[in-house]
């Protein structure tokens, strides 16, 4: 328990230097610089297989499978490769969002920076609950799969390319609840303004 608590802290901290050191000041974010960054995470995320040797040389994690150190670096190194491979596709998918939001490129890594906070936060819940949801209706399984070739093809279709969040359904409904804005305020999420106007995040 205490090395997840002491590697969620690191993770923490980790993110707080990222916008709150690194990128405290909004700046579009060129190539070169970007490249940087991903070289340093990527030889942090290497070196941390490290640790995962001295753990399991130490013997401070349960170690159910008997796994040896190398073992544990080796499946620790391939599962990283695989995920950072399979990631990929994600660029494409920010592209096609920011695009959607306009949002300009002054904002973006504030934006996308929230923006995977938010996945895996949802994406926990999806899995803890779509688990639930498929141990107690099998069928339900059918329906995940059917809306993802549905969205896919929505997105292979491109009809999307004059699309106006403002106008969306979605953008609607929420905007009865909760007031929404499609103007910029900065770098704000959320703003305080008149009761006649309405307002919430820089983007849409």
């Amino acid at each position: 328990m205490l090395v997840w608590i002491l590697f969620i802290a690191l993770i923490i901290v980790f993110l707080a230097l990222d916008l709150g050191v690194f990128n405290k000041h909004e700046h579009v974010i060129k190539s070169k610089e970007a490249a940087i960054w991903t070289a340093i995470w990527v030889t942090v995320a290497m070196a941390f297989s490290g640790v995962i040797y001295w753990l399991f040389t130490e013997g401070l994690v349960k170690n159910p499978t008997n796994l040896t150190p190398n073992t544990a670096v080796l499946k620790y190194i391939t599962g990283y490769l695989i995920e950072l491979s399979l990631s990929i596709d994600n660029v494409f998918v920010i592209a096609v969002i920011f695009s959607a939001f306009k949002i300009p490129a002054l904002y973006q890594h504030r934006v996308l920076f929230w923006g995977i906070l938010g996945a895996i936060v949802f994406r926990g819940l999806m899995i803890f609950f779509g688990v639930a949801l498929i141990t107690k209706f099998e069928w339900i399984i059918y329906v995940f799969g059917i809306f993802l070739l549905w969205t896919a093809f929505k997105m292979l279709k491109g009809d999307d390319e004059n699309f106006k969040p403002k106008d969306s359904w979605v953008f609607k409904q929420i905007g009865k609840i909760y007031p929404i804005t499609s103007n910029f305020h900065g770098h704000d999420f959320f703003c305080k303004t008149k009761r006649s106007e309405r307002c919430h995040p820089p983007f849409l």
